[in-house]
């Protein structure tokens, strides 16, 4: 329970209430008290304004007159509290209650208000038990001084105060949810079932009550009374979508797979659990999807659902596009995003996600289209520049992504940004077999961040596959491997400069890890082919050859 959850009393005296009207009393001389009665109201008139720094002076002048003036000092302490002098705001707020020799509400709430929001809740619980004995009649002191013991980590005290207020007002849903909470929270369960079992027998037809109940049984344990209770709501009123849901929880936990779904699936039908209730629900199932065609096509079902109930939000076309996406369905995913995109073309994520498709389905004319149109929203956006490059690249349009990259470095801030849009750059570079710019972009990355493993391996493969520079290429890359020990693709670099340096033996016992770390990757075999060639062993070269064919047909 959060503290001071319930504490909701008086909340407007702290910025002033127009509705209040405190006594300014006095036994003063007739001069005295003009003096004073002058500047009370004048700060009155100052705090209306919301001059508050005046209005503390025309205050406190006010209590130089009249020491005793206790509605001077409640003021007092509603201003230092409002300018965050909590001390001061305490210590008046004691004073106006001191001071009066007569109860007042306004006083003992604003106190009891600030002992609670200074966690002096034992003293803030004693001033709303005051206010209960002197307003027997006011329901609200009842329930603020239960929330304050409660706070005091004294619940007998809160549920005694509760028990009263139901003794006086009789029992209803605010009393006993508290009374219920309080049980639950002490390992009372038992007596919170009877609370809420009394709640209902107020109003046997109140569909709330029951779901009430029906929470309580289920926090007690009692699964059969929890679905009894739920499917009376049901009897009363057969829409009610948060009674299947709880139905499914409940199933759920009790093993019950085809009752829980069927609930859940009912549940969807209705418009009492939010859209963000239904996601959250369903979100767990994505997990059993992959190779799971009964899990695929339950969230299939409940999606149709969603998007029939909710066809201009985002959400039910987003999670339609993930199922699809999970389940490598990326045509089907990208259509979906592109209807998201239909409703909201501004919200950035939906333009990552169909960009990443894109580059999933190797659709680079989709790609530069996509790209164009974000461009147009979203200029600055540097990941679209990259994005756009890398597509050009794949159409093999070399100088148009060192045309569009030289634009997204023109607007890069960040280094991630500009690492990235070089890298395209020298991929673009050596296509062109401009290798002068390639060694002078590549050095640019590595400028801006010496210890970027993939720069470092693209560089030492650049220049491996060139045969130019192998001692400098075998410097570059052993700083990847020493960065990276274990990974397969600067090892193969290594090897590939070795091979180019002719020492075979050792850029074959290399490739020998690369096959045994990733055995699915065809280049390795490719590498270890070529290097059997320069050796003169036609058998092994073979060897490499079918395994080749086997992974391209396996892929």
């Amino acid at each position: 329970m959060v503290k001071a959850v319930y504490i909701t009393l008086l909340l407007g005296l702290l910025y002033g209430c127009k509705s209040s009207k405190v006594a300014v009393e006095s036994s003063l001389e007739y001069k005295t008290q003009k003096a004073f009665e002058r500047a009370y109201f004048d700060a009155n008139k100052q705090k209306v304004l919301k001059n508050d720094e005046k209005a503390l002076e025309l205050y406190n002048k006010a209590l130089e007159i009249d020491p005793q003036s206790h509605a001077s000092m409640y003021q007092l302490a509603k201003l230092y509290y409002k300018d965050k002098q909590h001390n001061d705001a305490l210590y008046w707020a004691e004073k106006s209650v001191e001071t009066n020799s007569k109860f007042n509400h306004w006083y003992s709430g604003q106190l009891a208000q600030f002992y609670n929001k200074f966690g002096k809740y034992d003293k803030s619980a004693a001033e709303f038990s005051k206010m209960v004995k002197n307003e027997p009649n006011v329901k609200k002191n009842y329930t603020e001084a239960a929330s304050q013991y409660f706070n005091a980590k004294q619940p007998d005290k809160a549920i005694e105060y509760l028990k009263l207020a139901q003794e006086r007002f009789g029992i209803d849903l605010e009393t006993a949810s508290r009374l219920d909470y309080i049980y639950s929270s002490i390992g009372k369960k038992q007596k919170a079932v009877d609370v809420m079992e009394e709640l209902v027998a107020t109003d046997l037809s109140n569909i709330r009550f029951l779901g009430f109940l029906a929470e309580t049984y289920m926090k007690a344990g009692e699964q059969e009374k929890a679905i009894n209770t739920l499917n009376q709501v049901l009897d009363l009123e057969p829409e009610t979508g948060k009674a299947y849901y709880a139905l499914y929880t409940v199933y759920s936990e009790r093993g019950n797979k085809d009752l829980a779904l069927k609930n859940l699936k009912e549940s969807f039908k209705y418009d009492d659990i939010s859209l963000q209730q239904k996601l959250k629900a369903i979100t767990p199932i994505f997990s059993q999807i992959q190779g799971n065609e009964e899990a695929k096509n339950l969230l299939l079902e409940l999606s149709d659902i969603l998007l029939d109930d909710y066809p201009n939000e985002l959400e039910p076309y987003m999670f339609r596009a993930d199922i699809h996406g999970t389940v490598g369905q990326y045509q089907l995913s990208r259509n979906y995003v592109r209807k998201a995109l239909e409703i909201d073309d501004t919200d950035y994520r939906l333009w990552g996600k169909l960009i990443n498709l894109n580059t999933r389905l190797l659709d680079d004319k989709a790609q530069i289209d996509a790209v164009d149109k974000a461009l147009e929203i979203f200029p600055n956006m540097a990941g679209l520049y990259v994005a756009k490059g890398l597509a050009y690249l794949g159409l093999k349009e070399h100088q148009s992504a060192i045309e569009i990259t030289n634009e997204g470095l023109d607007l890069a801030v960040k280094k991630e940004d500009r690492q990235q849009l070089l890298q395209c750059q020298a991929s673009a570079y050596g296509k062109l077999e401009n290798f002068g710019k390639v060694d002078e972009t590549f050095d640019q990355i590595l400028e801006i961040d010496p210890y970027n493993t993939t720069a470092l391996n693209n560089y030492a493969f650049s220049l491996a596959e060139r045969k130019e520079r192998l001692d400098v290429a075998d410097s570059i890359i052993s700083v990847a491997i020493k960065l990276e020990p274990g990974n397969p693709f600067f090892l193969d670099t290594k090897a590939w400069i070795l091979y180019g340096k002719k020492e075979y033996t050792k850029a074959l016992k290399i490739l020998d890890q690369c096959m045994e770390i990733d055995p699915q990757n065809p280049e390795y075999y490719r590498h270890a082919k070529e290097i059997f060639l320069a050796v003169g062993n036609k058998t092994m070269a073979r060897n490499m050859q079918d395994k080749i064919d086997e992974l391209n047909e396996k892929s």
